[in-house]
């Protein structure tokens, strides 16, 4: 039984019937090496989550442009950033839910094929994860551009066939990158995942940008730029967010004061901290607390 809270403003979405598809494969068996079944894009889903133990009779992929979630598949868990695709495995059990500071954004398909399931599978089996990263880059810009702009047209034949030749333009990429740029995105992955992991274990503290480049043995500037091009955000914006979810966890589980909560993060000042809260989460702690 698949658990659901979702509806979210600027949001789309294609849910095709078993006769739609049906109908379309009749009229296009080209399309039966991939096709999808569901699709859409859900912008800042927060408060989503969805889980299902048995599994979905389609492959699923999760690709997040902005903000941040976590997904799992066969009870192992991943942490999503913007760049971070997840593929999910028909009749896998699995669950997946946005961030409750910075809510993801995602790209999201449902779907069936050989061949496309043939080129996921690869992909889990060749990587041992289901998790991979695929910069947000110019053109893959242009492509999701175009899927939301066929989305927004709805039903029609040409815009499902069009659809179908993005999906299986984008999954066939998932696998077809070469070894240069895969280690290039590796490296480049595992620095920025060294600087998060360096955050979240000193979120007491107040660290400054200098100390976050000096752990990686990096000048400030360039640490900057592949940060927030990696993430969208810089790394004080980063640090400050993972501390703001560290005082979510106090305020929803401790009984400590706001100000002990605001010392504990590494904001001494509480009417600093009051206000970074209420920019990041969009109410005050006191009334975080309170809901």
């Amino acid at each position: 039984m698949a658990k659901k809270k979702q509806g979210f403003a600027g949001q789309r979405i294609i849910d095709l019937s078993k006769d739609d598809i049906s109908i379309y494969l009749d009229k296009h068996q080209s399309a039966k090496i991939g096709y999808f079944t569901k699709s859409g894009f859900f912008p800042e889903a927060k408060f989503q989550f969805i889980e299902d133990f048995e599994g979905s009779e389609n492959y699923i992929l999760i690709y997040c442009i902005k903000g941040y979630g976590v997904a799992s598949a066969n009870y192992k868990t991943h942490h999503l950033s913007p760049g971070d695709f997840f593929l999910i495995p028909s009749r896998t059990s699995f669950s997946y839910y946005a961030d409750k500071v910075k809510p993801w954004s995602i790209f999201w398909f449902f779907f069936k094929g050989e061949s496309l399931e043939e080129i996921a599978d690869l992909y889990i089996k060749t990587n041992h994860t289901n998790k991979g990263y695929l910069p947000y880059n110019e053109e893959r810009i242009k492509l999701f551009n175009r899927i939301y702009q066929y989305l927004e047209r709805g039903y029609g034949n040409s815009n499902l066939t069009y659809i179908n030749m993005c999906l299986l333009n984008l999954i066939s990429s998932l696998v077809l990158v070469t070894d240069t740029e895969k280690k290039k995105e590796d490296k480049l992955q595992g620095v920025i995942n060294s600087s998060i992991l360096f955050m979240r274990d000193h979120c007491e503290k107040n660290l400054q940008l200098s100390q976050l480049a000096s752990h990686l043995s990096m000048s400030v500037s360039h640490f900057s730029l592949i940060f927030k091009k990696s993430t969208g955000v810089s790394p004080i914006s980063y640090y400050n967010t993972l501390k703001i979810q560290k005082a979510c966890e106090y305020l929803t589980f401790t009984n400590l004061l706001v100000k002990e909560i605001a010392f504990k993060v590494g904001v001494p000042d509480v009417q600093y901290f009051t206000k970074l809260f209420s920019k990041i989460m969009g109410i005050t702690p006191f009334k975080y607390r309170n809901q």
